[in-house]
């Protein structure tokens, strides 16, 4: 519900707790607004008192200056050790970890007055630090550097709680993404890390200035209140509370004043950050893509129409020729995460781009992680990854030189696209001036010159797309990891991307590989398709075979046919194509002779559907024997709906509940999932619903059919092919 100025809107909230949170409110407002009204602002009768009058007193000027200077003291000081314990809670894993964050917030919650009395036993005369502190000559109890360590003890909390929240909220891969580009961790920490949690850090040293001014427990009982010296504001006030009560509610009214300031300062719609500050969002949009054409033709020409030259596009042409680098290098993974169930050994051979296809959960980002070293080793056992000659198992991800281009595009928000391309080059060494130069060739490549004096902020989807191309080319990697590059993108300004990586490709060959769950993605830019199950690879080959001759059942899905995988459970024999005899040929009148033009290797094969009662007969190619694993497989088109029992005696008919009803082209898709046979006809009973595991099957049809069969999800209905329309082959 939006808001509406000047109105109170209850957003799913029942009236009545508008009364405990009033007098909540005022519990905390009034008080403050009793000490407000006190004060008296101008002089008496007498020409004595007045706030401006208090305020200047030599023993207010006196502590309201000590004040400031030890809690800005205390304050650098939470920044300088806070910083690295926000840090290492933050980004490291290690046992008793939960400990040692319990004790570092402990003086949140500990009375301010023991803080005190635990400081003057370390660091006292008799302390167990102050004792060998003496024997230097070095006194701190009840001295001004008293002060800023107790004030340092209860504000250190405020900073690292509030610097640990903003690292725990920012996005990881962001650094995972400067190490693959070359960057050591310092320099991560520096240009990466620590910018981008800036607000946090700021919002955190200004809680903490905060706490240490308005400290008084600890500071009174391990420094005292020695004027000038250790008497701080808040010491004053509780001195003049007795002596004199106009000036304790002149200098409380200046504590307010500084804590409303605070307040505004940290919760403030456009400072440090706060909820109303302006973000810029990157834009999303493009043109439709066409619909694609037909699998056979696709498969056969699509690889043309990815030109940069071509569609409404392009990509820009490179202003100067490369130069001329190695060859590409061969990649050797074998990928070992029990954590993760990946069991994977894959060998990419030089230059050639293999897609990695799977469900979700199938282990294909692990599988890119550990060629990017983005695992732990320890997390990775018995895994090895080879990228040419150099066995990069144990070496750092800035050392294996490759690139890694996710969903998102991870440009660094705090850097303009020119230094974001430069980046890399940078961190690895290249002089400032050099590294601009190539940045700004590495954008006219990809079609981006234009923006290079941009922020990351400023740039739509396709565009930050585009610039993280470029920043992963421009270091030149051995092997580039692309997880999913166009997931998130529009179609239009997905395909205008994909023309990017195509000619990228084309222009300079290197060894890749390509997470990608779109068939598009296949065609235009790999070379070889890996489909991984359950962490394994259940298929493995050239583009052509897997997409017409699937043997996993998400390889099927993509290549838009029906799988069913099981074992041989008969074999025909053979039946020899006969053809009438010509006249006056040797034999008698009416025999038929045998057309020896025709196959006869080709046979009935009946196969059982693993994990179902089910059964598939189809014609096979490949000798087939009884017990041989294997998977028949036919297109959605060849499936024909009936409401009712068909008739007749239909080698391939099964009772289906359909589970969805999705567009396809000029087509609608039913989807199904095969139900209990005898199970009957209309509406399913949902506590009997089909499982999960039971065969999902597709059929193509034309909306008034699905119209006239009155096909909704949950419906019963009988899917039919022809055992003609069924390709057997061996697993």
């Amino acid at each position: 519900m939006p808001a509406i100025p000047g109105r109170l809107v209850m957003r799913g909230l029942p009236r009545w707790v508008l009364v405990p949170a009033l007098l909540g409110a005022l519990f905390v407002v009034v008080p403050v607004a009793a000490t407000v009204a006190r004060v008296e602002l101008a002089p008496g009768p007498d020409g004595s008192g007045g706030l401006w009058a208090l305020l200047t007193s030599p023993a207010a000027l006196d502590a309201l200056g000590l004040s400031v200077r030890t809690a800005l003291t205390a304050t650098v000081a939470c920044v300088v050790l806070g910083t690295p314990m926000a840090l290492v809670l933050a980004r490291t894993t290690f046992p008793g970890q939960r400990v040692a964050r319990a004790l570092v917030l402990l003086p949140l919650v500990l009375p301010p007055v023991v803080g005190g009395i635990a400081l003057l036993h370390t660091f006292g005369r008799r302390g167990l630090v102050g004792r060998h502190l003496e024997v230097l000559g070095v006194e701190i109890a009840f001295t001004t550097t008293a002060v800023v360590l107790a004030q340092t003890f209860v504000a250190l909390p405020f900073l690292v709680l509030s610097l640990e929240g903003a690292l725990r909220s920012q996005d990881t891969r962001l650094e995972d993404v400067a190490a693959t580009l070359g960057a050591r961790p310092t320099t991560v920490l520096r240009r990466v890390t620590l910018p981008r949690v800036l607000p946090g850090l700021l919002s955190g040293a200004v809680l903490a200035f905060a706490r240490a001014l308005g400290e008084f427990g600890a500071t009174i009982t391990f420094a005292g209140a020695l004027q000038g010296v250790t008497q701080t504001l808040p010491l004053e006030i509780y001195l003049q509370r007795s002596a004199d009560p106009d000036t304790a509610v002149a200098l409380s009214f200046l504590l307010v004043v500084v804590a409303v300031l605070i307040t505004a300062a940290v919760h403030g719609p456009r400072l440090l950050g706060g909820p109303g500050a302006r973000t810029a969002r990157p834009r999303r949009g493009g043109p439709d893509a066409p619909a694609s054409r037909p699998l056979a033709d696709a498969v056969r020409g699509v690889r043309a129409d990815a030109s940069p030259g071509s569609g409404s596009s392009p990509a820009a042409p490179p202003a100067a020729d490369p130069e001329p680098d190695a060859a590409p290098a061969a990649l050797a993974v074998r990928a070992v995460v029990p954590e993760r169930g990946l069991d994977v050994d894959l060998a990419v051979a030089p230059g050639e781009v293999v897609a990695v296809l799977g469900e979700n959960g199938a282990g294909k980002s692990t599988l890119v992680q550990v060629v990017a070293g983005l695992v732990a080793p320890g997390t990775a056992r018995g895994g090895r990854v080879v990228v040419g000659d150099d066995d990069v198992t144990r070496a750092a991800p800035r050392r294996r030189r490759v690139a890694w281009l996710s969903q998102r595009p991870l440009l660094f928000e705090n850097l303009t696209v020119e230094d974001n391309v430069a980046f890399g080059l940078r961190a690895r060494g290249v002089p400032r001036a050099r590294a601009r130069r190539e940045a700004r060739a590495a954008l006219v490549r990809v079609g981006a010159a234009s923006l290079a004096s941009r922020r990351a902020t400023d740039l739509s989807g396709g565009q930050a797309q585009r610039v993280a191309i470029a920043r992963a080319l421009a270091t030149d990697p051995r092997v580039l990891l692309l997880d999913e590059p166009l997931a998130s993108l529009d179609v239009g300004v997905a395909q205008h991307v994909r023309s990017v990586l195509h000619h990228a490709q084309r222009e300079r060959p290197r060894t890749t590989l390509l997470v990608t769950h779109d068939l598009l993605d296949v065609l235009l830019l790999a070379d070889r398709v890996v489909v991984l199950a359950d962490g394994r690879v259940v298929e493995d080959g050239p583009i052509d075979e897997v997409l017409t001759r699937p043997r996993s059942r998400f390889a099927a899905r993509l290549a838009g046919v029906n799988l069913l995988a099981g074992s041989v459970a008969h074999v025909a024999a053979p039946e020899p194509a006969l053809v009438p005899a010509a006249p006056g040929a040797p034999g008698a009148p009416g025999d038929d002779e045998r057309d020896d033009g025709a196959p006869d290797d080709e046979r009935e094969v009946t196969v059982a559907v693993e994990g179902a009662a089910v059964r598939v007969r189809g014609t096979a190619d490949e000798p087939l024997a009884v017990g041989d694993r294997a998977i028949a497989v036919f297109e959605p088109r060849a499936v024909a709906v009936h409401r009712t029992t068909p008739e007749g005696s239909p080698r391939n008919a099964y009772p289906v509940v359909v589970t969805s009803v999705e567009p396809h082209g000029p087509l609608l898709r039913v989807w199904a999932r095969v139900a209990p046979p005898g199970s009957g006809d209309g509406p399913a009973d949902p506590p009997t619903g089909v499982g999960h595991a039971a065969p999902h099957l597709a059929a193509d049809l034309t909306p008034r059919s699905v119209a006239a069969l009155r096909l909704a999800p949950g419906e019963r209905v009988w899917f039919v092919v022809k055992a003609a329309e069924v390709r057997v082959y061996p697993r």
